[in-house]
């Protein structure tokens, strides 16, 4: 049988931990049920630095074993430790006061004990020191918090699940249903796992999760000139923006230009604007309305082949993928 503790922390998600403990259960149901094995493969229990804990929503998740009083676990879950879209500055004052979880994490790491953790549970593996420089994923709107917070570390917000082995890295809060999923794989068989996926209609499904972001540009800085840039762009995206006639306009050269747009919204002009079509292309996929070729000629692109590439590489997925995924008829 599989230990495994599930990591409870003030403002932690509840619906992560919650979702933790009911595929483990409905695991042990399928096991027993379909796959006819008498003995469960997993127990668990909830551990915090004190014996209860109150999550960001108000719930509050009491009857945790104390960290310091518990067994090593073979298996650590890390659910979200605090909302994702939080400022670097505030989630480093909310990591500081889980320094016993890295402490404990990083002793149970050095033991034996695989760590698994979903959303900003991975900003507690990074202050732990236990990825070692390995990359881990977060939520997507986690990135630019996750870049600030461990520059040198590496998070690729594009997939939803790394494995290496003794880490297991997943994406948003809810993600935890397909990590739970790939571990009962992992640990059992893909048979149990998909059985009980089926038993809570959740999917074993690790596409990237680039498919979910949405571009919200970096607009809280203090460069009027990007600003103008921005406004620019987003007024002329379905022609040409003419990013040289801009900048001659400004009295600046264009090198000059785009180093000042990265420095204030982590992208390049270039960048933004395909970032900004390809958001209003999903937009017209999930309403149904449009040819897609269309959708594509109306942000500008007169080569269709080459924005289903864009496309693809944003989101992971083709156009028509895209549609059928997210189109809000059917």
């Amino acid at each position: 049988m599989i230990n495994v503790g599930i990591i409870v922390n003030e403002r932690c998600q509840a619906s992560s931990v919650y979702s933790a403990v009911d595929l483990i259960i409905a695991a042990n149901f399928a096991l027993k049920h379909y796959l006819n094995e008498d003995k469960p493969l997993f127990s668990y229990q909830l551990i915090g630095i004190s014996s209860k804990a109150q999550a960001y929503n108000g719930h509050v998740l009491s009857g945790l074993t104390k960290i310091q009083e518990c067994d090593r676990p073979d298996l650590v879950i890390l659910p979200g430790a605090f909302e994702s879209v939080l400022s670097s500055a505030h989630a480093k004052k909310l990591i500081a006061n889980l320094a016993p979880i890295q402490t404990m994490l990083r002793t149970w790491h050095n033991a034996g004990t695989v760590i698994a953790s979903v959303c900003t549970g991975n900003f507690l593996l990074a202050s732990a020191r236990v990825a070692k420089g390995r990359a881990l994923t977060c939520h997507w709107a986690s990135e630019d918090t996750a870049r600030q917070l461990f520059p040198t570390s590496t998070f690729d917000t594009q997939k939803l699940l790394i494995d290496h082995g003794d880490i297991v890295s997943a994406g948003g809060a809810m993600a935890v249903s397909q990590m739970l999923l790939y571990l009962i794989a992992r640990f059992h068989s893909r048979e149990l796992a998909l059985a009980t996926g089926k038993i809570m209609l959740v999917e074993l499904n690790l596409e990237q999760q680039s498919r979910f972001s949405i571009f919200k540009p970096e607009k809280k800085h203090a460069d009027l000139l990007v600003s103008k840039l921005q406004t620019h762009i987003e007024a002329l995206y379905q022609s040409d923006p003419n990013l040289p006639g801009f900048a001659a306009k400004a009295g600046i050269g264009l090198k000059q230009l785009s180093r000042r747009f990265k420095k204030s919204t982590g992208e390049t002009p270039l960048s933004y604007l395909q970032k900004f079509r390809v958001e209003q292309v999903k937009m017209g996929l999930e309403s149904r309305i449009k040819p897609i070729n269309n959708l594509i000629w109306d942000v500008g692109y007169e080569d269709p082949s080459s924005f289903r590439r864009l496309f693809k590489r944003h989101t992971g997925l083709t156009l028509q993928e895209y549609r059928s995924r997210f189109s809000v008829s059917p």
